[in-house]
């Protein structure tokens, strides 16, 4: 049981991870809802959000949120499906291919590194490894 929960805790802690600069929408306790860029959170998830905006229309260059306010927060962008990228590279690299859910990334032999940001990496199987990733985004909808 341990494990698991600290599996569980590992995995929520790089989903926010995976939030952090990005647009969210946080609904709070009092039926306010707030939506900007999810700038910074620290160890009680307490959040600030940058460029927020209220339902009303009004407009903050930073909004501070306590924990105990929020009711759930949602992410606004679309996010790549890196762990189908990994199933898709897999028919190109047999066996070479590891996606790795806690930072959501996908591993290509031992020097490849694919995210949603980009592929990290040089020699051939990197330049390859752009060009799948860049055909799997158009085929996506991302480009």
């Amino acid at each position: 049981m341990a494990s698991t929960l600290a599996e569980a805790s590992k995995r929520f802690v790089a989903e926010l991870n995976n939030v952090l600069g990005r647009e969210v929408q946080v609904v709070l306790s009092n039926g306010e809802v707030y939506r900007g860029v999810l700038h910074a959170v620290d160890n009680q998830l307490n959040i600030v959000l940058a460029n927020a905006v209220n339902k009303s229309g009004e407009k903050f260059t930073r909004v501070f949120i306590m924990y105990r306010y929020i009711v759930h927060i949602d992410s606004m962008e679309r996010r790549i499906d890196m762990r189908e990228f990994a199933k898709h590279a897999e028919k190109i690299f047999p066996g070479m291919v590891k996606y790795v859910e806690e930072t959501n990334t996908v591993l290509i032999g031992d020097k490849v590194r694919v995210s949603e940001i980009g592929v990290e990496g040089v020699g051939p199987v990197a330049e390859r490894a752009k060009r799948l990733f860049e055909e799997f985004l158009k085929s996506q909808g991302f480009t």
